[in-house]
């Protein structure tokens, strides 16, 4: 059984290691479809809508943003200890902003890009 006071497995490991990977992750991810967007972007292929280009490259680098601003957060707790409870919910907050901004840009190019090649 397991005591609520007990710091258990891993009591040494930072509480949020997992978080900083995931954001650190998502910050590169982010990157590489905003290259990917640009990539595509070059004129010689398909021609697409400005508005939806804006709306994607948005969409994707808000996510980067978010997960650049949180993974600093994360990487700045041993320097400046926050309460956990607060540091949880903005991860929290953080994960599900990050993941809905970048699967709705990547969402959104994929339409851009699927009716830009079948016009």
């Amino acid at each position: 059984m397991i005591d609520e006071n007990d710091p258990g497995w891993g009591s040494t490991e930072l509480p949020f290691a997992r978080a900083y990977d995931y954001f650190k992750h998502m910050t590169g991810v982010s990157l590489i479809s905003i290259g990917g967007v640009f990539a595509l972007l070059d004129g010689a292929g398909a021609k697409f809508d400005p508005r939806r280009v804006i709306i994607v490259l948005g969409a994707i680098g808000l996510a980067g943003v978010i997960s650049l601003l949180m993974a600093g957060a994360l990487a700045s707790i041993e320097v400046k200890p926050v309460p956990q409870a607060k540091t949880a919910r903005q991860v929290r907050y953080s994960l599900i902003a990050a993941t809905f901004f970048l699967a709705a840009g990547l969402g959104a190019f994929i339409q851009t890009f699927s009716s830009a090649i079948l016009k």
